[in-house]
């Protein structure tokens, strides 16, 4: 028996502190529901919730984040279904206006309505927006610009990506040319406009020193001017609506000798490409047409006959009247061949041959100034040009990412969606020129607006496809976050069942161990009854 060391009260009174902590951590979790409260009481655990915790919050905010972006759509849309319903009502004042038993004063009148509609449409265009971002002025839509002054509006599709393109115009359609096929002889003396430039014929000029007076005045205007055996052929390096080719002789002695006569006169096709031959009279070759050959050049003369002349075949062309369902071959024996399915249709510019740095599958199309290629991948870019310079010419557009509204919907980097919105203005959707004040702009106005519905409509599906993935990407959030709040859940929560078992053991191991301890000091005191005795 030793009285140094009490060795019974020592362990008993560990055990007893070691319970009574027990119990203090077991009372912690039971009063705070957590089972980790600090690093210490799980360290991996810790770190995992953590995480959780990030991403649970993320996912919340996510999920409100969609619920704005669904707001943004709903507001555009609301403003798209005003604009579409005023392109219906200008669609059907077209129909109205286009009606032969209208009056100038009527049309006039329509016009007005028309051009309030417009201003409407501008103004929803520019005021349309939400928090302050405006919404349908293209300030959401994918960034495209082009160097090139000829350019005037270029539309994108979703899948065209960031970077820059260029378009390379290797052959003109829409080329101005006149033929002169009587030879250029000397002797006549005069003058000679060339679009409204004069140059002076002396009676002494050769032919050669002729051809290259010619020759050096249409090189200031952009004309080619070559002879071929003695005749004389204009070629205009421009396309595009305002361009035209005018020759005036001072009198038709000298256009007689120059080789000028009015059979000899054809245009390549072009909405209002023109050339004008006469002393006194102007003799206009109106230049429409399309075909499905691009091999062969399409003219047409002054008697408003169309021609296709094969480079191949001298002396073989076809022949038909404007608006011909059917061709016909004439061949130098006078023998006609009849091609069917070779429509001969009004167009206002066309493309016979682009290369592209988009796709070897691209395909074009065009439709008044608009120039469109498509890919099998979905990319379209729709170019509106006025024209283009000269053969060779690139059309370089730049693509850049700033621009489409970028939704985070996840809660992570990365976890976006892009929104873009195309403008909506009367210019983007090309009714801005719209002129119901005669017949045939108001029946052409009926083509321009069935277009702008369209447009709209498209994208207003497109804002409706735009919805629907975001109210499943909500759903899809909810529930990601539900189903990881009850994995954190079994990572820091309190079993309180299990807990408070815990705790009533630890409870009860304290209550015996104070009785332990009591009884632990009470033993020495048995020595001095000893030493007593």
């Amino acid at each position: 028996m030793r009285i140094n060391h009490n060795i019974s009260a020592i362990k008993a009174n560990m055990h007893l502190n070691s319970t009574n902590s027990k119990m203090d951590k077991s009372l912690e979790r039971l009063s705070s529901g957590f089972k980790i409260n600090r690093a210490a009481d799980d360290a991996a655990g810790m770190a995992i919730s953590q995480k959780m915790r990030t991403q649970i919050a993320g996912l919340e905010k996510a999920s409100n984040n969609a619920s704005d972006g669904i707001s943004v759509i709903q507001t555009a849309e609301g403003a798209l279904s005003e604009v579409g319903a005023m392109l219906q009502r200008m669609r059907e004042l077209a129909v109205q206006a286009s009606n032969g038993t209208n009056t100038e004063s009527d049309r006039k009148a329509v016009q007005k309505e028309i051009d309030q509609l417009n201003e409407e449409i501008q103004r929803i265009s520019d005021t349309t927006e939400f928090n302050t971002k405006k919404l349908l002025n293209g300030d959401i839509d994918r960034k495209s610009y082009s160097s090139d002054s000829k350019v005037n509006l270029v539309s994108l599709s979703d899948s065209v990506g960031v970077g820059s393109y260029v378009v390379k115009v290797a052959q003109l359609p829409t080329q101005t040319t006149t033929t002169a096929t009587n030879a250029l002889t000397n002797g006549g003396a005069g003058s000679l406009c060339l679009n409204g430039e004069e140059i002076e014929i002396l009676a002494t000029d050769t032919s050669d020193g002729i051809f290259e007076k010619i020759r050096n005045l249409g090189d200031s205007m952009n004309i080619e001017v070559t002879r071929d055996a003695g005749n004389l052929k204009f070629t205009s390096k421009e396309f595009g609506s305002d361009h035209k080719i005018e020759i005036q002789c001072g009198n038709n002695d000298l256009a007689t000798k120059l080789g000028f006569n009015t059979t000899a006169v054809k245009a390549t096709r072009g909405e209002d490409a023109k050339i004008s031959y006469g002393a006194g009279t102007t003799y206009t070759a109106d230049v429409n047409g399309t075909y499905k050959e691009t091999s062969v050049g399409i003219y047409a003369s002054v008697n408003s006959t169309k021609y296709m002349d094969d480079p191949t075949n001298p002396g073989t062309y076809i022949e038909a009247p404007v608006g011909a369902t059917a061709t016909h071959v004439k061949a130098s024996d006078g023998s006609y061949v009849t091609i069917a399915d070779a429509t001969l249709a009004p167009t206002d510019i066309s493309y016979a041959k682009v290369e592209s740095q988009f796709s070897t599958t691209a395909t074009m199309s065009s439709s008044g100034k608009d120039i469109t290629i498509t890919d099998q991948s979905g990319f379209s870019m729709k170019i509106e040009v006025d024209k283009v310079a000269t053969i060779g010419a690139d059309i370089r557009i730049d693509v850049l990412s700033s621009g489409p509204m970028m939704l985070q919907i996840g809660a992570n980097e990365g976890q976006t969606m892009e929104v873009r919105i195309p403008q909506v203005t009367p210019k983007t959707l090309g009714i801005d020129n719209v002129n119901m004040t005669t017949q045939e702009g108001a029946e052409k106005a009926i083509t321009q607006l069935d277009s702008a519905i369209t447009e709209v409509s498209a994208i207003r599906a497109k804002l409706g496809a735009y919805q629907n993935r975001l109210e499943h990407s909500i759903a899809n959030l909810d529930t990601t976050g539900e189903n990881m709040t009850e994995a954190l859940s079994r990572v820091e929560d309190t079993d309180m069942a299990e807990e408070m078992a815990q705790y009533t053991q630890m409870q009860v191991l304290s209550q015996a161990g104070t009785s332990m301890l009591a009884q632990a000091n009470q033993r020495p005191q048995t020595i001095l009854s000893l030493l007593q005795g």
